[in-house]
């Protein structure tokens, strides 16, 4: 097998990011549906970080394998850097879109999610107040576009999973033998 250029990986990575962006938007939306109940939807959500990782994964081996089988741990770094910044820039974009345009009222049923299951946890009044003062304070913060903090924010995710990213690597690459086998 023949290995393939440089520009086919990336493009493969372009595409399988893309690919990858979508699923995490329809997962995400989906996941949504279970906010009122906060310990099922975070673990749905983490279960979908974790269907994320390992489509990841799926999409750098398709590559490795189009590559003749054999890629280094830089190469399949790049291509996932590649699909892990399309994908988080697709999420990015449409989750802000999702809380300004779809569902106006997100903030506020999470807000009345937390306050529903701090109640079930017999939290105090006076720490109940306080998360919510605090809560409300982030709420109107966010309102207002700061292009610093949302890149930092977006930064912030993108490291986060590049870190993950290089678990993945670890388990798709496959060094060349240096004497044919």
């Amino acid at each position: 097998m023949e290995q393939i250029t440089v520009a086919e990986k990336n493009k493969m990575a372009l595409q399988y990011g893309l690919l990858l962006g979508l699923i995490y938007i329809v997962i995400t939306t989906a996941v949504t549906i279970f906010l009122p109940k906060m310990i099922l939807f975070y673990s749905l959500k983490f279960v979908g970080y974790v269907i994320y990782l390992v489509l990841a994964g799926l999409f750098a081996g398709m590559i490795r394998k189009a590559n003749g089988g054999y890629m280094e741990f830089r190469e399949v770094f790049g291509a996932i850097f590649i699909m892990l910044l399309v994908a988080g820039l697709m999420s990015f974009i449409y989750n802000y879109v999702y809380m300004l345009y779809i569902d106006t009222h997100y903030m506020e049923k999470v807000r009345q999610s937390t306050i529903t299951f701090m109640e079930k946890l017999n939290t105090p009044q006076d720490k109940m107040d306080e998360a919510v003062k605090k809560f409300d304070e982030q709420v109107a913060e966010s309102k207002t576009f700061h292009l610093g903090k949302n890149l930092l924010a977006f930064l912030g995710g993108l490291l986060m999973d590049c870190l993950f990213g290089l678990i993945v690597c670890a388990a798709v690459k496959r060094k060349k033998p240096e004497f044919g086998v």
